[in-house]
């Protein structure tokens, strides 16, 4: 294997690390609000079993017992409705997964929307307080898109690595945004990230596809090289245009290539 195989690999090993850690972060979520929600019925069945007691023992204020009673049950059972809200949250995340599981497991049959896709992405994302809470994040995808079906476990790496670089520029801004678009013009389908990062700055524009090469400090400089290689892969291509405050990587791929 050469340096470029096992690098991608490695990337690959650490993608789906992470997106095991941003399942986990959304399925706690869920999971809390099942056990407040079920704690809050335990609560509720013993203050009901308490006013039955009152109603059959009472005469004249039998009457304000099963009021009481009728309003706890109702305040409850607005409840039930916060947890079906929960249970379909679960089964959206499960729901996007599971393409993407398959895809890796050898499934020929798998086909994903990009909206789904770049969604998962998201979620991975919100993993990260700062990105969950600071950076203000509009998604726009063309709804004439057809569902993906090739090169699935690439498309995630891609969207994760031009994430991950927009993010990593949005944490020393103030008001820090992202936006990501789709859509499809003409024989292709573009995607494009964009931020109000610090921008690349122009002595080093030539060299972000290098392999090896980082301004940041910790990492390792491969992620946009193995995101242009995978791009060129599929017969499309990875360009970008930055200024301080406005920096937007735009990729191209043949439409028949994905679908």
């Amino acid at each position: 294997m050469d340096w470029e195989s096992a690098f991608f690999q490695q990337y690959q090993d650490a993608y789906v690390g992470r997106l095991l850690r941003g399942i986990i972060h959304n399925l706690n979520g869920v999971n809390q609000a099942f056990s407040l929600q079920a704690a809050l019925f335990r609560s509720m069945f013993v203050q009901a079993e308490g006013m039955l007691d009152a109603a059959e023992l009472a005469s004249g204020s039998a009457a304000e017992s099963l009021s009481l009673l009728r309003d706890l049950l109702r305040k409850r059972l607005l409840m039930v409705s916060q947890m079906d809200e929960k249970v379909e949250e679960g089964q959206r995340i499960v729901a996007r997964v599971l393409p993407l599981s398959q895809r890796y497991g050898g499934g020929h049959d798998a086909s994903v929307s990009l909206e789904t896709l770049v969604a998962l992405e998201i979620e991975i994302l919100t993993a990260d307080t700062f990105f969950k809470h600071s950076v203000k994040k509009t998604v726009t995808i063309a709804p004439d898109i057809p569902p993906l079906q090739q090169w699935l476990g690439e498309l995630h790496t891609l969207c994760s690595v031009l994430l991950d670089n927009a993010l990593n520029s949005l944490r020393a801004v103030p008001a820090p945004s992202l936006s990501i678009t789709a859509y499809v013009e003409g024989d292709s389908l573009l995607l494009a990230v964009r931020d109000s990062g610090v921008g690349i700055e122009k002595h080093v524009a030539g060299q972000i596809f290098e392999p090896f090469f980082t301004t940041r400090e910790g990492a390792t400089g491969v992620g946009l090289y193995l995101a242009n290689k995978m791009v060129t892969a599929i017969g499309g291509s990875l360009e970008f245009v930055s200024r301080p405050g406005d920096t937007c990587f735009t990729v191209m791929i043949p439409l028949a290539k994905v679908v």
